[in-house]
């Protein structure tokens, strides 16, 4: 099965490329449009040079657009339109494949093996923000289906059992309504939805990034796309902030200084024990902790075995440090913020600290 065909035009940059195909998708495949989206701190040529290691080979350029493929199976071939924004340093991933096939084997393992690259995370709240704004906007609008999770240890409040790590799949037109009462009860948080616009867009979106044109307006759909990527920067940003330089303080006498982000949140010394089960169970050691009761307190370097890196944090009641050490990764910092956010509080949220470096 190959990708949906573009005519040979020139696309000056990604959203004339969204708007084209807003017109014209329903003319050039019948079948569902996924987009995959991702971020990133390579430069594109960086990016690129990744993708070609993997066995992927640009097949066609359409200006700032690119068709690409890789041959990953005898059988198989996955193919996809790459736009790679490099105001934001984010990547789309165009295609019609199929999900279970060229898509989770071959597309989706690029967000999670090449360093310095993520899955754009769009988190338990964004997706009931963006959830209740299209259903304030629209009336007719429901959540036709939905998954909910409620992960081991954590200290998301819940009323019935909140001991149990639970998943809810759920099919029905009284999705949203029920979503917000099994949230209440069982405190689960949603991870994928499907929202259906009679008339407008049936459309499918998810924790991790990709978005499912089912039907309807493609432009309606990008508007959410764009909103769920404004929310979604801000995490980028505070990792952006995060820096670490050798200050030399005297003559031959160097130290490195290392600049936080900051995460804020209610934390309690109950979520400390959760919190780090969470980050074990995750790829992550921790070293040196040390946790204090009263005026909550908490420290510890951090081992990312996925990332082969280290990290320290501190945390009070109010906000959780990150500092980077000698070396730093997107990924590392988006998976912390997701295990914070999904253990102990989903209403965690990055904050950059600008703050200027000691001169030397």
């Amino acid at each position: 099965m190959e990708v949906f065909e573009v005519p040979p035009d020139e696309f000056e940059d990604g959203p004339e490329f969204n708007r084209y195909l807003s017109r014209n998708y329903s003319a050039l495949s019948d079948d569902d449009l996924y987009i995959i989206s991702g971020v990133t701190e390579l430069t594109q040529a960086e990016f690129e040079e990744q993708l070609e290691e993997r066995g992927w080979r640009t097949d066609r350029e359409y200006g700032e657009i690119k068709k690409i493929g890789r041959q990953y199976s005898q059988d198989h071939r996955a193919e996809a339109y790459l736009h790679f924004d490099q105001d934001e340093q984010l990547f789309f991933f165009y295609t019609d494949q199929r999900k279970t096939e060229e898509i989770n084997d071959a597309v989706v393992p690029l967000l999670r093996t090449i360093r310095g690259v993520h899955y754009l995370y769009i988190s338990p709240r964004i997706l009931k923000e963006v959830t209740e704004q299209i259903a304030e906007q629209n009336e007719s609008a429901k959540v036709t289906e939905f998954i909910a999770k409620r992960t081991e240890g954590t200290e998301i409040p819940a009323l019935e059992r909140p001991d149990e790590e639970r998943t809810i799949n759920y099919y029905g037109d009284d999705g949203l309504r029920t979503l917000r009462e099994v949230e209440e009860k069982y405190g689960v948080l949603p991870h994928i939805l499907e929202i259906d616009i009679p008339g407008e867009l049936n459309f499918r979106i998810d924790k991790e990034g990709v978005f499912k044109l089912k039907s309807g307006s493609l432009s309606l759909m990008f508007e959410y796309l764009d909103e769920c990527i404004t929310q979604c920067l801000d995490i980028k940003e505070a990792y952006d902030s995060t820096r670490v330089e050798d200050i030399e303080i005297a003559e031959d006498n160097v130290v490195s200084q290392s600049t936080p982000a900051r995460i804020e949140l209610d934390l309690a010394f109950d979520d400390l024990g959760p919190l780090k089960t969470s980050l074990q169970d995750n790829d992550y050691a921790l070293i040196d902790t040390n946790a204090e009761r009263g005026s909550v307190y908490f420290s510890s370097k951090i081992y990312d075995q996925e990332n082969n890196l280290f990290f320290n944090v501190r945390a009070d009641e109010n906000a959780i440090r990150v500092f980077p050490k000698e070396k730093r990764d997107i990924s590392t910092f988006f998976r912390f913020f997701e295990i914070v956010q999904s253990t102990v509080d989903e209403r965690a949220e990055p904050e950059s600290i600008n703050y200027p470096l000691a001169s030397s």
